[in-house]
């Protein structure tokens, strides 16, 4: 067993009760003893395994939300069904045909109201999914289908998540696009779903704490298919960075408990089809929110990564950010190879390996053949590029199996459940990693280190999952080896020469 730093207490329905009384209280916020009872005692595991959020508003009175997000496969919509926490209908209908698409890699998660229970059923998809592939499905209605156009002109053609609103009759849309968010973008993006475009200087405090690329939340009528708010999110907004903040989501941010070592808050800018204009927010409550988030790879404020599927969508021939934000679109005949029908010919495909970025697992990264390139159904496979003296994080594969070609350095991989192992691999040699095994790369050399990196999985990004329970070992590990392999280069070192780091 390894020592592990705990990063939140356990969730406890009587804290739990009385943190929400007081939090409904304190923003005078509408809450209902009983019906939160009700939603702890149907969705009590779920509470204390999923990590917990509050959320509200800066519109007086409005109501005090909660939410987990999970960390398991379940359905919670018959769950609240069966309960009697909802009712069956086309909203349930449409979270069901989302589960079934995506299979074992979606993954449902609630909103609760604090006063009328069951509020919303969220999905995330398992990774960036095709907005046709989300889209352009039998139960979505037709009049939501009709956007798609309008929306990949727009460069909204990629979707994380998907959910439903029980009290509004709507269905949200969670893309990531590609960034910056200048005031064309803004412009842009919003115009495709027919919401006017907020002043520069209210696009410039939303691109100060959003990612570059980013979040785009877009709220459409489930019967006539009306796109009626659009929301920019940023998540992880550290003080120090908070933007000026209405008295009630300042007051809200300084009265929410919080439960976990890492606080993070999050801001939602939502603009209407009519023209007006509100603050979410949200703050962690439990289940460490900080780790759910960076698992399922959602990019915090300061992030300056570039989503890769974006990324090899843009090379393939998709969408590409212009010079003055807004979005070109260029159609090859070889674009989006990877979108083909179950007839289409499959073709030979070179991948110029140009587009580079920092993975999950924090290794740079080369694009190269995935599916988001070429269409593979089985195989990924890019190059890796790792500085000196660096390691990544600690991650697992689950269902796949990787191996890496190291073509220049020498790599050092701590594997197993409590990284007791490791083994080193030098230039031309091949290293094996089985599926479903905890692992992290390393270079402990004072030169770069290169290689060819394949895996069963044809998701650039999807399959890796981080272990942050053993980053604390991991981190341990890598000093001890990194101090050892130091004094070894300097008792080897000629008479009179100096090291440096």
């Amino acid at each position: 067993m390894i020592d592990t730093v705990k990063t939140y207490e356990e969730f406890s329905e009587t804290r739990f009760l009385s943190d929400v009384a007081a939090l409904a209280k304190t923003l005078g916020a509408p809450y209902e003893e009983r019906t939160t009872r009700r939603v702890l005692e149907v969705f009590g595991s779920h509470f204390h395994s999923g990590a917990v959020l509050w959320k509200t508003t800066d519109r007086p009175g409005d109501h005090l939300g909660y939410r987990f997000f999970a960390r398991e496969r379940t359905d919670t919509v018959r769950t609240a069904v069966e309960a009697g926490l909802l009712q069956a209908g086309p909203l349930t209908a449409l979270v069901d045909a989302w589960d079934r698409t995506f299979g074992t890699d979606a993954i449902q998660s609630c909103d609760f109201d604090a006063f009328n229970g069951a509020a919303k059923t969220w999905v995330y998809l398992g990774g960036m999914r095709p907005a046709e592939q989300v889209l352009d499905h039998a139960a979505v209605p037709a009049a939501l289908r009709a956007h798609l156009p309008a929306l990949t002109r727009a460069g909204l053609d990629h979707v994380r998540f998907t959910a439903v609103d029980y009290r509004s009759a709507t269905v949200n849309v969670y893309f990531r696009a590609r960034g910056p968010l200048t005031p064309a973008r803004c412009a842009q993006v919003l115009a495709a779903v027919g919401i006017p475009a907020p002043e520069e200087d209210a696009v410039a405090r939303v691109r100060a704490v959003a990612p570059e690329d980013f979040c785009l939340a877009v709220t459409f009528s489930l019967t006539t298919g009306t796109a009626s708010r659009a929301c920019f999110y940023a998540l992880g907004v550290p003080e120090a960075r908070m933007p000026a903040l209405p008295p009630r989501i300042g007051e809200f941010f300084s009265a929410a408990p919080c439960h976990d070592t890492e606080v993070i808050r999050g801001l939602g800018w939502s603009y209407g089809a009519d023209g007006s204009a509100y603050l979410k927010a949200e703050h962690a409550y439990s289940g460490d929110m900080a780790a759910r988030l960076r698992d399922w790879d959602c990019y915090l404020t300061g992030s300056t990564g570039r989503d890769p599927v974006l990324a090899a969508a843009e090379h393939a021939g998709g969408t590409v950010p212009a010079t003055d934000g807004a979005v070109a679109v260029r159609t090859p005949a070889a674009a989006h190879p990877h979108r083909r029908g179950p007839a289409a010919e499959a073709l030979c495909q070179v991948v110029d390996p140009s587009t580079r970025y920092e993975g999950k697992q924090r290794m740079g990264l080369v694009t190269g053949v995935s599916r988001q390139t070429v269409g593979s159904e089985a195989l990924c496979m890019h190059l890796i590029a790792m500085p000196p003296r660096t390691r990544g994080a600690v991650h697992i594969h689950d269902g796949h199996e990787s191996s890496l070609l190291v073509t220049g350095g020498r790599t050092r991989t701590y594997f197993g459940h409590d990284l007791e192992h490791h083994v080193d691999a030098e230039a031309g040699q091949l290293l094996y990693i089985p599926a479903g095994m905890p692992h992290v790369a390393a270079n402990l050399q004072d030169e770069p280190a290169a290689g060819v990196l394949a895996r069963t999985d044809p998701e650039e990004q999807e399959s890796v999952r981080l272990l942050p329970a053993l980053e604390q070992k991991a981190a341990a590990l890598f000093d001890a080896h990194l101090a050892a392999a130091d004094d070894a280069r300097t008792a080897t070192a000629p008479s009179g020469t100096t090291r440096t780091a």
